[in-house]
């Protein structure tokens, strides 16, 4: 397999599907699939790039900007269907630095998600049952 082949043609799926305003492109040509699928957005999350208000940024907690930690953000490790831990992380949880906060199941194989470090759940950027990509933000975690 020509795998800078196959990257091109990766990109030039997600390039037609962001420039055509589509959430969902599959291609199947010579026995290679290639899906790109775009989360809405009203899904996705408000970055200063994108011009999203100040208020839809995450909180400082009143803390200045130059006095504000860095957010922590715990990233899909896998291609799969995402599964929330019971109980459910939420908004503003405080989680311990080794705790489970869902799982990847991909090709029948349990990949557990867990915090890299105690903190604050900012945000929860997937819901359970969601299918995910590799390096996708699952949480976005205030480190303590």
């Amino acid at each position: 397999m020509d795998w800078e082949l196959i990257l091109e043609r990766a990109r030039r799926a997600a390039e037609f599907c962001a420039s055509s305003g589509l959430a969902r492109f599959r291609v199947e040509e010579d026995g290679l699939e290639i899906e790109v699928r775009r989360a809405p957005r009203s899904e996705r999350a408000p970055s200063a790039q994108t011009g999203a208000p100040a208020s839809a940024l995450p909180s400082t907690n009143g803390i200045r900007a130059s006095e504000a930690r860095p957010l922590s953000i715990v990233r899909a490790e896998f291609v799969g269907i995402v599964r929330l831990a019971r109980p459910a992380v939420s908004e503003g949880a405080e989680v311990g630095g080794d705790r489970e906060l869902a799982y990847v199941e991909s090709l029948g194989i349990r990949n557990p998600i867990r915090a890299s470090a105690p903190g604050r759940v900012v945000a929860v950027h997937v819901s359970d049952g969601e299918a995910v990509e590799f390096g996708q933000a699952l949480f976005a975690i205030e480190p303590q």
